[in-house]
């Protein structure tokens, strides 16, 4: 029974496939593909009624009609966008009762078990994205239909026949489902061990990308209209597998990783994506995201190992960004906060360079920008100039911000007084003052 109740508390497959889908641009395909097979299973109640064979009587052929339509609205819900987790239950259980009233209101007896068959399609979409309630669900509406409709087949031909029928149904009732389990099961693990770094066990380049989209997408939803990207990157690494050995350069990045994993939030994403190369991924204000970064500059300051990191921050808003829009805006900014981390590893490291917003209005190109760095050792700096080049594309996610963020309810992080109490210094060169 200990199988049963593994199970039976089973997790949600539904958010963690939807990404994995989305990450290997196969979320269209699927939308498509189920919207083809909503739309062909709903077209069978309507053919029923132009065959003689067909359900008889005003109530029977108005629930025909009925099914074929609330197929039809779910197919065009699959066509334009993919589903929440919220509709796709709701799908599942409408599709039950869908084939349960088309297999139960036609006068052949035959017909009904024969369109029963459609569980089976909907029994294996629930085992790839739904738990066992909704598998449970399934299962309990096409046997009692299966039942039924093997009944009548009992009632008007003979039993070797209902028997046969119920016995090919049932097993591909229990056969496909617990295939699709093995399978999303199997698939999780190599999805899991695929994404996460062996060394810091902190999530890769790949499982951030995917993470970092959702987090985007949920803090749009939230209101929450800014999102912060920090890359941290350690200063003369090198230095230390070529004087202490590699197994002492191993171990500073898990002590790194360590740090990292410490100073992350509820709504925040911490990984690995390079050699010595971190990056923390965070909702809310842009102070928080300077606040965190000066931290992570400070703790791996003081690990045992003595070595420094430059860190670069960038904040974009996700105000006026359609939800098509967000990997491509994800990408702008994580080139920022790149560009903003090069930036301050040239100025001599162990330091924070900030790229921030130009002006408190909502703008299309970034002509004139605002950038920060501190070591830390000093008050901050302010430096304006007109950026061009390259360092106007590194800054166009940076400079699209919304007018007024919005209250996160997760406790803000404490920023450091140098932060909150910076004190501007009048300069006309960017370069020599940071």
């Amino acid at each position: 029974m200990e199988w049963i109740r593994r199970w039976w508390r089973q997790p949600d497959h539904y958010e963690w496939l939807s990404s994995y889908l989305a990450v290997r641009n196969l979320q269209n395909f699927t939308r498509y593909m189920m919207s083809a097979i909503v739309l062909s299973l709903g077209l069978v109640p309507v053919l029923m009624l132009l065959t003689p064979a067909g359900p008889h009587g005003v109530a029977a052929r108005g629930l025909s009609v009925a099914v074929t339509a609330c197929c039809a609205l779910m197919a065009l819900c699959w066509l334009i966008k993919w589903p929440t987790h919220n509709q796709s239950a709701t799908f599942v259980v409408v599709a039950n009762l869908c084939i349960a009233t088309a297999s139960l209101i036609g006068p052949w007896p035959g017909m009904g078990i024969q369109i029963c068959t459609s569980f089976v399609a909907l029994a294996a979409y629930v085992a790839f994205f739904h738990t066992s309630r909704y598998q449970l669900f399934t299962l309990v509406m096409a046997l009692g239909t299966a039942v039924a409709c093997a009944l009548e087949i009992l009632m008007a031909v003979d039993a070797p026949l209902a028997v046969s029928k119920m016995l090919v149904l049932v097993v591909s009732l229990v056969a496909v489902p617990a295939c699709v389990q093995v399978l999303v099961h199997t698939l999780g693990i190599d999805a899991l061990k695929s994404d996460i770094d062996p060394l810091t066990d902190l999530p890769n380049r790949r499982a951030f990308r995917r993470s970092v989209r959702i987090l985007a997408e949920e803090t749009r939803r939230d209101g929450t209209t800014e999102l912060s990207i920090v890359m941290v990157d350690l200063d003369d690494f090198k230095r230390i597998n070529d004087t202490a050995g590699h197994a002492a350069g191993d171990q500073t990045l898990i002590a790194v990783g360590e740090i990292l994993r410490r100073s992350r939030r509820g709504d925040s994403i911490v990984a690995r994506i390079g050699g010595e190369e971190f990056v923390v991924a965070l909702a809310g204000d842009r102070r928080e995201a300077i606040g965190v970064a000066e931290r992570i500059r400070r703790d791996i300051g003081q690990t045992s190992s003595r070595i420094t990191a430059s860190i670069g921050v960038a904040s974009a808003s996700l105000f006026r960004v359609g939800a098509g829009e967000i990997p491509a805006h994800i990408d702008r900014l994580a080139a920022s906060a790149d560009g903003a981390m090069y930036e301050a590893k040239r100025s001599g490291g162990d330091r924070v360079h900030v790229v921030g917003r130009p002006n408190r209005g909502y703008v299309e190109k970034p002509m004139a920008s605002r950038t920060t760095a501190t070591s830390g050792r000093a008050p901050w700096t302010t430096a304006e100039r007109a950026f061009s080049g390259a360092e106007t594309r590194s800054t166009a996610a940076a400079a699209s911000m919304g007018p007024t963020p919005a209250n996160r309810s997760a406790a803000p992080t404490r920023v450091p007084p140098e932060i909150v109490n910076a004190i501007p210094t009048a300069v006309t060169n960017a370069r020599n003052r940071l």
